[in-house]
């Protein structure tokens, strides 16, 4: 099957974002491929959860559904200083304020299985092994120029290809950490963390205070625990694990060991009973760092460029917004470009014209819009990440006391519920 020569819309990325938006431009009639530098889907632990906000999202293109079925449902998070609970947030506050108020525990493996069965029904396909290397201007449109030689022609290229993103840096949009203004692929950038992250088998019984429907948080040590759905748990349970390490310490490996994950798991562990990993399904590591695109939209010649998940903004992984950030600003991207083809077909084609300007201020409402939100949740990971790379002992004294008197008060369990729902987020 070969990439058309002419489409209406082209996505760059087939991970979870890229994959949203070609679905909503699928379900809103526009002709749209979407392309992948890779042959296979990827299988590393990345993202596992889908929130509040993210699932009223996908309820508008049908894929809520099918999320809720595959995954277990999350009622809240639970928050440990060492061994001792200091915070519980509660998602059920939300109750009245959203039609879903619970997270999703789920692999991105398995949501990028659930969004291509969808993109099928639509009668789309992703076009692998098919490496952007040059956006050019041409006479009517964009030309998309692909490793292998062959070009594309579009209006529109959605740039959902990750925080190393071709498209951003072909449309020389800048990508830099907000608060210092470091440049993302700046050698002196250096990352705060390394983070583990690996699924993996646990053998039963696991620890009789971890029913599976909660997100567990340990500040001491920097250690995360998700449950993740398995279509076999008999005698063993399918769980995320992640473990912080601050730069300049021991080396990670790229692709932990079971042995390096038993170990630090082990070390870690603040229940009383051994979490025995029986299988490591996958494992990876993150260097933790900040960045934001300067603009969300960028105009070439009569073409237009927009970026949407990583390729926009990357940040802590803590608190689970990254994938459920980009989601949503890829159904919100498609709805805009969709939008901006009708207004450019009811005023014309004229590039000077009032029409074209009011049409193209589609386009940037979605970049004002949507990179705000970016900025916002960029400083709320720095700062939760700040909070828990507190590295004295007074410190983290200090900052649990905190966090277990503050728990107490009604408006801050609704604050901090909201706040993981990402429902203030909303645009």
């Amino acid at each position: 099957m070969s990439l058309p020569n002419k489409v209406e819309v082209l996505v760059v990325g087939a991970g979870p974002v890229g994959l949203a938006a070609a679905i909503t431009l699928s379900q809103l009639g526009r002709q749209v491929a979407i392309v992948d530098s890779s042959t296979t889907t990827r299988k590393d632990s990345r993202a596992g959860i889908v929130h509040s906000r993210t699932l009223e999202v996908l309820n508008t293109i049908g894929l809520a559904e099918p999320i809720l079925e595959y995954g277990i449902r999350c009622t809240g998070a639970r928050v440990y200083g060492s061994t001792n609970k200091i915070l519980d947030i509660d998602l059920s506050v939300l109750e009245g304020a959203t039609p879903f108020p619970n997270s999703v525990f789920i692999g991105q493996h398995d949501v990028e299985n659930i969004f291509r069965s969808k993109l099928k029904q639509h009668g789309a396909s992703v076009y692998t092994n098919m490496t952007v290397v040059d956006i050019r201007n041409a006479e009517q449109d964009l030309e998309v120029v692909f490793a292998d030689g062959s070009i594309t022609h579009t209006r529109y290229v959605v740039g959902a290809d990750g925080a190393h993103s071709t498209v951003r840096k072909l449309a020389n949009i800048s990508f830099k950490d907000p608060t210092t203004g470091i440049a993302y692929d700046d050698p002196s950038f250096a990352p705060l963390f390394n983070i583990v992250f690996a699924d993996v088998h646990i053998k039963k019984p696991t620890p009789s205070s971890l029913p599976r429907n909660s997100l567990y948080v340990h500040l001491n040590t920097f250690f995360l625990l998700v449950p993740l759905p398995s279509s076999n748990d008999t005698h063993d349970q399918l769980w995320r694990i992640a473990f912080g390490t601050p730069i300049g310490g021991p080396e990670i490996p790229h692709n932990p060991s079971l042995e390096y994950l038993q170990q630090q798991l082990d070390k870690r562990n603040p229940w009383d009973t051994r979490m025995e990993i029986t299988d490591v399904v996958a494992s990876s590591r993150y260097r933790m760092r900040f960045a934001l695109a300067g603009a969300y939209y960028h105009p070439m010649g009569i073409g237009n460029i927009l970026l949407a998940g990583d390729a926009a903004h990357v940040h802590s992984p803590v608190g689970g917004q990254g994938m459920n950030l980009g989601i949503c600003d890829a159904v919100s991207a498609a709805r805009a470009i969709s939008a901006h083809m009708e207004a450019i077909k009811l005023n014309g084609h004229d590039n000077d014209s009032e029409g074209q300007a009011e049409a193209d201020a589609i386009l940037q409402r979605y970049s004002e819009s949507r990179h705000a939100i970016g900025e916002r949740v960029v400083g709320m990971t720095k700062g939760v990440t700040a909070m828990i790379n507190l590295r004295t002992g007074w410190q983290r004294v200090v900052r649990n006391l905190f966090l277990r008197v503050v728990g107490t008060l009604a408006i801050f369990r609704r604050t901090a519920a909201w706040s993981m729902s990402g429902l203030e987020n909303r645009d």
